[in-house]
């Protein structure tokens, strides 16, 4: 009895956002109903020119300790060329129609073809000093912040959703003032305009969601901070201190990697598994921050993290981690593929598709993502990042593609559904092989000044090789 009163007040405190009274009286306040979508949109659009110009500034100026009128003069410069480019893209979304039929066949690749001219540009460029070089390289090095954000404004002239739109329709997510990532999360102007709050009442929703998911953020960065002392003793952590060196003092993965001593066999897989429940953690809570601002915004759009670690598949798992980087994948790089390529043969059309966005998507997002090395052409320091991203890349291309062919595999058969409603041990067995999968793996993730060939003897030593 007691039980289910606290597991019924439980229920009421953690859905407090669904609590239909709290909703009613927060839809009747004076600067909720004051608040339309239109004065929202506005205030963001306001917001993108500051948090573009800011963005910018700090591209510009992260290794560098640039500062004064100079490194002002070069950041605004870029960035009104910047603001040039945004606008001629949004201008060949709303004429889209018009433009020449190589553009729209493929729209992605020539704006990605414009990123990589200007590379090769500086890459010859004889001068690299003058101020004209440094605005050039500050364009550049916004380029991959701006480039997907971009890319799903072109995705909705192609759809014929861009045509009268407005630029502020899509110029307050292309600089947004929730995120500074290279992934979009509300992704672009199709699937937010679909999400937006247009009645107060609907508007009090999503700001009770928004504050939710800002409450997590605190509740996760406590458990993170609680794993740091107690499981890590790591003096980075705040509460180490509180507890006074009592810690299982176990190595993170990196410096297992980075001691070069020997570990007890057990201890590398705990850590291994650690690491996959920090990285979830810490993905969450960055999510949750991005989603739950949007939402205070009346964006009443998916999380970007959704209890990844209860997924029962592989392909689960992917789409729970950090779905606006699986949508990314998706919009750019599978569905392109899908609809293109070997519509006769299903289960290589499949396959190819995947890899074609867990594979070759998530090489190139991560290649424009070094972008200080890129555009210094540091190809040691490139291969140093993603020689071993590499391997990661192609083994979780091959889980997804397995795990996408086995669901198609039980389709329709007899029992199948029975067998995948079955809890308890059969349900824990399938999370466990999720989790040793995405741990396993994520051993070739984690950033570690090792070759392949030394990160391959210390795999092999995993399984007792």
């Amino acid at each position: 009895m007691i039980a289910s009163v606290l597991a019924s007040r439980y229920r009421q405190i953690a859905q407090f956002h669904e609590n239909e009274r709290l909703i009613a009286w927060l839809a009747a306040q004076r600067w909720l109903v004051w608040l339309t979508p239109e004065r929202r949109k506005f205030v963001l659009v306001i917001g993108a020119i500051g948090a573009g110009l800011i963005g910018t500034f700090h591209r510009f100026n992260t290794g560098r300790d640039a500062a004064g009128a100079t490194a002002w003069l070069v950041c605004a410069l870029a960035f009104l060329i910047l603001l040039a480019i945004v606008y001629s893209l949004y201008q060949v979304a709303v004429h889209y129609k018009r433009l020449p039929s190589i553009i729209r066949g493929r729209p992605q690749i020539c704006f990605h073809l414009l990123f990589w001219l200007l590379l090769l540009a500086i890459w010859s460029a004889p001068d690299n000093s003058g101020l004209g070089w440094l605005v050039i390289t500050v364009v550049a090095l916004s380029f991959p912040y701006l480039i997907w954000r971009c890319g799903y404004m072109l995705l909705s002239g192609q759809r014929g959703k861009a045509a009268g739109t407005g630029f502020g329709d899509h110029l307050f997510y292309i600089w947004p003032v929730w995120d500074g990532t290279n992934t979009p999360p509300g992704k672009g102007h199709d699937h937010l305009s679909r999400s937006v709050a247009q009645t107060p009442e609907a508007y009090a929703r999503a700001v009770l969601g928004g504050i939710k998911l800002l409450l997590l953020v605190g509740l996760w960065t406590l458990v993170m901070q609680l794993i740091g002392a107690l499981i890590y003793a790591d003096p980075k952590s705040r509460l180490t201190p509180v507890f006074q060196g009592h810690s299982l003092s176990l190595p993170r993965l990196k410096h297992i990697f980075a001691s070069g001593a020997a570990f007890p066999l057990p201890v590398i897989w705990i850590s291994l598994y650690l690491e996959l429940i920090w990285e979830a953690l810490y993905i969450a809570a960055k999510g949750h921050v991005w989603i739950g601002v949007l939402r205070l915004y009346g964006f009443n759009v998916f999380r970007n993290t959704y209890k990844p670690l209860l997924a029962e598949s592989v392909v689960e798992f992917w789409n729970r981690y950090y779905y606006y980087f699986k949508e990314l994948m998706m919009e750019f790089f599978f569905l392109p593929t899908y609809a293109r390529y070997f519509r006769s043969h299903p289960r290589l059309r499949l396959v190819a598709a995947v890899f074609a966005a867990a594979f070759i998507g998530n090489m190139y997002y991560h290649l424009l993502q070094a972008k200080e090395p890129l555009i210094g052409a540091d190809w040691h320091k490139l291969w140093s990042l993603l020689g071993t991203r590499f391997v990661y890349c192609f083994l979780l291309a091959s889980g997804i593609a397995i795990s996408m062919l086995r669901q198609q595999a039980r389709r329709g058969k007899p029992g199948t559904a029975a067998v995948l409603r079955a809890g308890g041990v059969h349900r824990l067995r399938r999370m466990a092989c999720v989790w040793t999968f995405f741990a396993v793996i994520n051993f070739w993730n984690v950033l570690a000044n090792l070759t392949i060939a030394e990160r391959t003897r210390l795999f092999l030593t995993l399984f007792g090789l």
